[in-house]
């Protein structure tokens, strides 16, 4: 065998849909499991933080190296929620898949994000964090409002889409009291994008951007929703914008340091692209997660995906500094 993988998981539960929008199905969960299974390691699915924990903690310390977290915990609520796994991976010396706990918490605050990154010259379109639920509009209509630190489009339907001050209004308030703070941006008409960009540090490649194509006129929960999927990909982008696209793409990805994986979306107002957010912890469904779906239209199968993501933690592990003190400390 070549090591045991450990699929740290939080599983959707269709009672409690919106506190488990972000959470893999039990389909999902297995199927990576037999995929991983038949790449050669012994797979274990934990899905109790007490019991992940605990495991952890007891692997015998010479044998950490040869063991890996698949960090697919979302949480809920919390702004640290997808940092948990990398966190205690590298407080213990486990190897772990995707980016470490601080570009995890970064990503997930939007505003941050977006902040960071106009800095450096990422296009995006203005934008403002609000927490009172009686604030005026920042900006000139239309806006748009979204929960700053959720991601599966939690909180988000048509109404988010601010014409007037009626909407404001009627929308605000109830927004802020779930999902505070919220993030207010300038509008954009045109269509969404989404690329991926696997790698680490050095060593990053974009896939080919897609068309993000949905009922309506907002990406919403209903259309995120593993019951109600009804979300596709339409690979006919431009040339053109699909190189600029894939630069800034791989730019972000110097910049916040991610490992492993992204998700980045997009989109376009005159035809020209305008960054919305990263997503550091995206789905690996093979039936309903994007990330699969751009892998996977260069011809590279679903297998090779988890493959080549395991390789990619093992690879952080040996050679990434930030492991260094459990290193010492622990080995």
């Amino acid at each position: 065998m070549k090591g045991t993988v450990i699929l740290a998981c939080d599983v959707y539960d269709p009672n409690e849909p919106e506190l488990s929008q972000e959470w893999e199905s039990e389909e999902t969960i297995q199927k990576m499991e037999t995929t991983i299974k038949d790449l050669g390691y012994d797979v274990a699915v934990l899905s109790n933080p007490t019991e992940i924990t605990s495991v952890l903690c007891n692997i015998p310390i010479e044998e950490r190296k040869h063991w890996i977290v698949w960090n697919l915990i979302e949480g809920y609520q919390s702004p640290n929620r997808e940092a948990y796994i990398p966190a205690l991976c590298e407080y213990l010396a486990v190897p772990h898949t995707g980016s470490s706990a601080a570009v995890q918490t970064f990503t997930l605050d939007k505003y941050k994000t977006k902040l960071f990154l106009k800095s450096f010259g990422i296009p995006t379109a203005n934008f403002w964090l609000v927490e009172d639920k009686n604030q005026t509009p920042p900006g000139n209509f239309p806006l748009f409002l979204k929960p700053n630190g959720e991601g599966s489009s939690l909180g988000i339907n048509e109404k988010n889409q601010i014409q007037n001050t009626n909407d404001w209004m009627e929308v605000l308030p109830a927004l802020v009291g779930k999902y505070s703070p919220v993030l207010v941006e300038s509008y954009l008409s045109g269509r969404e994008l989404t690329i991926a960009v696997l790698g680490n540090k050095g060593s990053y490649s974009a896939t080919a951007p897609a068309f993000v194509e949905y009922p309506g006129s907002v990406y919403s929960d209903l259309v995120k929703s593993k019951e109600s999927f009804v979300e596709s990909l339409d690979f006919s982008v431009p040339k053109e914008l699909t190189t600029s696209l894939q630069t800034y793409a791989v730019q972000i990805a110097n910049l916040i340091g991610s490992s492993g994986y992204i998700r980045i979306d997009f989109k376009l107002e005159k035809d020209l692209p305008y960054f919305l957010e990263v997503n550091a912890t995206p789905g690996f469904s093979s039936v309903y997660s994007t990330l699969p779906l751009l892998w996977e239209s260069s011809e590279r199968t679903y297998p090779e995906l988890l493959n080549y993501v395991l390789d990619l933690g093992f690879q952080e592990y040996k050679h990434h500094h930030r492991y260094k003190y459990a290193k010492d400390k622990n080995l």
